[in-house]
């Protein structure tokens, strides 16, 4: 199984962590995965599929 990954810092994300799994607001094409240190200080992730830019 692969390990899920924070879009945003890639780090693996565990089930136990206030993470979030969202599809891209912009192509709705790819599956971002945010890890509880990122949301927290809202750091940037890119869409890999259109290159949409989030907070």
């Amino acid at each position: 199984m692969k390990a899920t990954r924070c879009t945003s810092c890639h780090a693996s994300v565990s089930p136990q962590e206030d993470s979030v799994k969202l599809q891209c607001p912009s192509c709705g094409e790819h599956t971002i995965w945010r890890c509880e240190s990122c949301r927290r200080f809202s750091n940037r992730y890119t869409c890999p599929n259109c290159g949409f830019e989030g907070p």
